[in-house]
């Protein structure tokens, strides 16, 4: 498919408005492009769980993984990715740097999903076998890896900006993500926010920033829940209901995210791409050779 048609195609579903509508059509995707069988043992999720897992996905939004990823791992993963350049995604005119370069106005410090892709731990992480089969069933068709993004939200702004403030997400018509926590995150330290339940309504879906005011308005206070967890925490999110980064106001917070679709996200540039080295190939066509 070319640039293009995926990019009209993108633009295209994110007008659809109507839940309802958005599910029938990924269902009659999912249907069209079928499943495939994802052996292996899972390093993240026991296999009883995975069921419900797909379950609270549904009902939720989101599903809080009980294991957590390894001090070792993650302690390979930061130095594997020491020497990587960032860019601040809102701001592009700063160029590249290091993290001990990060401007003043920078708030989120991104790495770049080529060089992440280099990283054997991160790759292995995203195609998890558990991960992968629980993806599967909640979106009904064999998962694409669509994006892995890492990035440090920097603490001690004055105000929150950008993807700090609550919204949807409207990369495909049906996607969901895993985050890990790479650093601990406490209620000060820029905690993850979601509203439960709010991936399967019609309530709010004009494509904007919203204040937490309007969010508690039409949902509640009761259902904006902060992710509050130590380092290697993971959880599996639908951030097509609304969510955002809180902004961290001591401790600079790192965050690993892999995004599994049913389609290419329509904006994202995948000319470059590194060596498959084992992994499943139609899962990882547009990360990997």
């Amino acid at each position: 498919m070319n640039k293009k048609i995926k990019f009209i195609l993108f633009h295209g579903q994110r007008q659809i408005k109507s839940y309802k509508l958005r599910k029938f059509l990924a269902k009659l995707q999912g249907y069209l492009l079928g499943k495939i069988i994802l052996s292996g043992k899972s390093n993240l999720i026991p296999a009883e769980i995975e069921k419900v897992a797909v379950s609270e996905l549904d009902k939720n939004g989101f599903y809080e993984i009980p294991t957590r990823l390894s001090d070792e791992i993650i302690d390979e993963i930061k130095q594997a990715t020491i020497s990587f350049k960032l860019f601040d995604p809102f701001n592009r005119d700063l160029g590249d740097f290091k993290k001990s370069e990060i401007a003043e106005k920078t708030h989120v410090a991104n790495f770049y999903r080529h060089d992440l892709t280099r990283c054997k731990n991160i790759v292995s992480i995203a195609n998890d076998p558990g991960v992968l089969r629980i993806v599967q069933d909640y979106l009904g068709c064999k998962p694409t890896i669509s994006n892995i993004n890492m990035w440090w939200s920097i603490a001690g702004k004055e105000s929150a900006k950008d993807a700090q403030l609550f919204h949807r997400d409207v990369d495909d018509i049906k996607f969901c993500k895993l985050f890990i926590y790479l650093t601990d995150v406490a209620e000060i330290g820029g905690p993850h926010t979601y509203v439960k339940g709010s991936s399967s309504t019609d309530k709010l879906t004009k494509i904007r920033r919203y204040q937490d005011s309007e969010i508690i308005e039409a949902f509640g206070a009761e259902n904006v829940l902060h992710f509050v967890k130590p380092k290697g925490s993971c959880f599996l999110v639908d951030t097509y209901g609304f969510h955002k980064g809180t902004l961290p106001i001591e401790n600079d917070r790192l965050l690993l995210q892999v995004q599994y679709s049913i389609n290419p996200i329509g904006i994202e540039d995948y000319s470059i791409k590194q060596e498959n080295q084992g992994f499943q190939k139609y899962i990882n066509r547009l990360i990997l050779e």
